[in-house]
């Protein structure tokens, strides 16, 4: 679902552009279209609205497993004694075929220490459609560097971007700390803006949860994926938009040179 979606949308992408190569189309036009295609996170800043209305949803104590070579999920859900689909849910895993060593698990529990009972009631992180509420700091992961490390580089190789991109942009956006939320409500290593955040879960059909570590850093990757086919990899304007939204480097061009040179630097640099 995820890859045909993206397909769509860089198909899309790869149409207008040979179009206006052939003159059949107005770079004007051409410009209109794509930050019609990329204002999610203009249309949907209603968003916080509606994550603040997301209905309670049943919270969980946890004890905390971290994940070795040779686990799986299946496995891991028997030893605590709790449903794998419960195990999924709680630690916002799509795939239960795909878990990274070294990641840290929650393992459910109820108030008495049972495992999978239901606890107190609390506000969801996520909606149910992929709305992402603001300033959740309940819901943030603590991360160490190896495990921010290791999601950089496996989201890089998924998205096929260059490893030291991903870097950079994460070590200037928060220094590589899932545990922070900015000022301006940005979510994490990869600091993620809930209205960007709810743009990519509704553009992809999946739902991710960016106050969750390995979540953050594929939506940061997916969104640099997409920018850089947008803006033909051109790298300064993807850096420059990743910073400061595609529609300001469309209509205004690169005025945040400061941060670009930053992550240059580092992209440059970076081992």
């Amino acid at each position: 679902m995820f890859h045909k979606q993206i397909q769509a949308f860089n198909s899309t992408t790869y149409a207008l552009l040979r179009q206006l190569k052939r003159g059949r189309m107005p770079q004007s036009v051409l410009f209109v279209i794509i930050a019609l295609l990329l204002s999610g996170f203009v249309q949907f800043s209603s968003a916080r609205q509606e994550a603040h209305a997301t209905e309670l949803k049943v919270a969980y104590t946890c004890s905390h497993y971290t994940i070795r070579y040779g686990d799986t999920l299946t496995a891991i859900a028997a030893k605590a004694h709790v449903g794998m689909m419960m195990l999924a849910r709680v630690n916002s895993i799509a795939d239960v075929n795909l878990i990274v060593t070294a990641h840290s698990l929650c393992l459910p529990q109820g108030k008495k220490g049972t495992t999978g009972q239901r606890a107190d009631r609390y506000i969801a992180s996520v909606s149910s459609r992929g709305a992402v509420r603001w300033y959740a700091y309940g819901s943030l992961e603590r991360s160490t560097y190896q495990q921010v490390n290791t999601f950089l580089r496996s989201a890089a190789a998924y998205y096929d971007l260059p490893a030291n991109l991903l870097l950079a942009i994460a070590r200037q956006e928060s220094g590589y700390q899932q545990h922070v939320i900015a000022r301006d409500g940005g979510i994490g290593v990869m600091q993620i803006m809930p209205y960007t955040a709810t743009w990519i879960n509704k553009v992809t059909g999946t739902v991710r949860d960016p106050y969750k570590l390995r979540d953050n850093v594929f939506m940061g990757a997916c969104y640099v994926r997409i920018l850089g086919n947008s803006f033909h990899w051109n790298m300064a304007r993807v850096i420059s938009a990743y910073n400061e939204g595609p529609w300001a480097v469309t209509h205004q061009g690169i005025f945040n040179w400061r941060y670009v040179n930053n992550v240059m630097a580092m992209f440059h640099n970076l081992r």
